[in-house]
C-alpha cells in the first residue's frame, strides 16, 4: 500500500468503518487549497480495486484542479458498497461524519453512484460538501467543458466544426446524456451505447443512432467520447479503436498510465481526461467558494484554450498530450508560479489566435 501511494505521491489516504459500511478517502495534493474530490459509492471486487480507485481518482483531481486554475487540491472517496441492501439515511449520516473527522481537509462531492439527495444527507452532518441542493449538479457544467474541449480537438485535428463531426458517445449517464443532447443541437452526427435500454430508447427519440456497447469502440468517427466508468482505454481496445480523437467526460480513461504513447503511435489525438471533464470541478468549487457566474463561465471557457496549448506543445516536443499534460499539472504542484503564469499567457494568445 505504501509503495503504492509513494508512487502515486500520495498525502494520505483515509480509512473508516461501521457495521458492514467501509470508505477510503483519498487526498493527494492540498498545496493549492483543500481538497476536492466526489464520492463514489460503488460494489468493488476487492478492498485493493477500491484503494487504486480512490488513490487515482484523487491524483487526477489534483491535476485537474492545477490546470482548471480553482482554489483547490485533489481527493476522492469511496465507499465499497456492501452487496446486501443498505439504509442510504445510515450510510450517508456516517459517512458525513467521516467526512467532518477530517476538519476540511476534504470536500466531497456527487460521484458514480451517488445523487443530490445523497449529498443532502451528508450536508446535515458536516459543511464539507459541494454539491448538495443548495449547490446543484455539476453534470451540465461537465458537459458543456468536454463539448468546448471536442471542438477544440476537431479544430486541431480535423479542422472540422462539430456540426461537420460524426462522435461517438460511450455512456448516457447525466454527463453523457447532457452531451449528447448539446451535440445534436450543434448539428453533429452522434453515435451512442449504455448498458441501460431505456436510456438507449431515449438517445434512439432525441435522434441519435444506438450501437450495442461491443461494437461502440469499433465504431468509425471522428471522436470517442468515453463518458462512463474509467479504463476503457486498454491496449486491446486500443488497437481496435476506429476515432481520430478520444474526448470524453470518464474519469482514469487510461487503464495504464503509458498508453497515451500507444495513443500516439496510432495516431490518435488524446484530450487528457482530467482536464476535459474539469468543468464539473469548476462549478462545484465556484458555488462552494460563492465565485460569480462570470468567473464559472471565463474558466470553462478555458478548458478549449488549455488543451489546444497541450496539444501544440505536445506536438513541438513530438511525444504524448498525457506527457505534457502531466508535466505541466506537477511543476504547478510543485510550487513554481511561472509555469502557470506562463500557461495561462498561452491560453490568452490561442485565444485571440482564433
Amino acid at each position: 500500500m505504501f509503495k503504492r501511494m509513494q508512487s502515486l505521491q500520495m498525502q494520505g489516504v483515509h480509512c473508516f468503518q461501521y457495521k458492514s459500511y467501509r470508505a477510503i478517502i483519498a487526498i493527494h495534493n492540498t498545496r493549492l487549497g483543500p481538497a476536492l474530490g466526489g464520492c463514489r459509492c460503488l460494489h468493488y471486487e476487492n478492498e485493493n480495486q477500491a484503494f487504486d480507485d480512490a488513490m487515482r481518482l484523487a491524483r487526477g483531481m489534483s491535476y485537474k484542479a492545477a490546470l482548471a486554475n480553482v482554489a483547490n487540491g485533489g481527493g476522492k472517496s469511496v465507499i465499497l458498497l456492501p452487496k446486501s441492501p443498505v439504509d442510504r439515511q445510515e450510510l450517508f449520516s456516517w459517512f458525513g461524519d467521516c467526512v467532518e473527522q477530517l476538519q476540511g481537509q476534504y470536500i466531497t462531492a456527487m460521484d458514480s453512484g451517488t445523487q443530490v439527495a445523497d449529498m443532502d444527507v451528508i450536508a446535515q452532518r458536516t459543511q464539507y460538501v459541494a454539491s448538495a441542493s443548495n449547490i446543484g449538479d455539476p453534470a451540465p457544467y461537465t458537459a458543456q467543458g468536454v463539448l468546448a474541449g471536442i471542438e477544440a480537438a476537431l479544430k486541431f485535428k480535423c479542422q472540422k466544426e462539430l456540426a461537420a463531426s460524426r462522435i461517438a458517445i460511450q455512456g448516457l449517464g447525466h454527463v453523457g446524456m447532457s452531451l449528447l443532447k448539446k451535440l445534436l443541437a450543434s448539428g453533429a452526427e452522434v453515435i451512442v451505447t449504455d448498458q441501460d435500454r431505456d436510456k438507449c430508447d431515449e438517445a434512439l427519440q432525441l435522434g441519435a443512432i444506438v450501437v450495442s456497447p461491443e461494437d461502440i469502440l469499433s465504431v468509425a468517427v471522428d471522436v470517442f467520447s468515453p463518458c462512463a466508468l474509467g479504463g476503457v482505454l486498454t491496449q486491446e481496445s486500443i488497437s481496435g479503436l476506429q476515432a481520430k480523437i478520444v474526448a470524453g467526460s470518464a474519469n482514469n480513461q487510461l487503464a495504464e498510465d503509458d498508453l497515451g504513447d500507444l495513443l500516439m503511435a496510432k495516431g490518435i489525438l488524446y484530450a487528457p481526461d482530467y482536464i476535459i471533464n474539469s468543468g464539473g470541478l469548476i462549478y462545484a468549487s465556484s458555488r462552494y467558494h460563492h465565485a460569480s457566474d462570470g468567473i464559472l463561465q471565463q474558466k470553462i471557457s478555458a478548458i478549449s484554450d488549455t488543451l489546444t496549448h497541450l496539444f501544440f506543445q505536445a506536438q513541438k516536443a513530438n511525444c504524448a498530450v498525457t506527457k505534457i499534460a502531466d508535466e505541466t499539472a506537477q511543476t504547478i504542484l510543485a510550487g513554481e508560479p511561472l509555469i502557470a503564469e506562463k500557461l495561462t499567457s498561452h491560453r490568452k494568445e490561442v485565444h485571440h489566435a482564433a
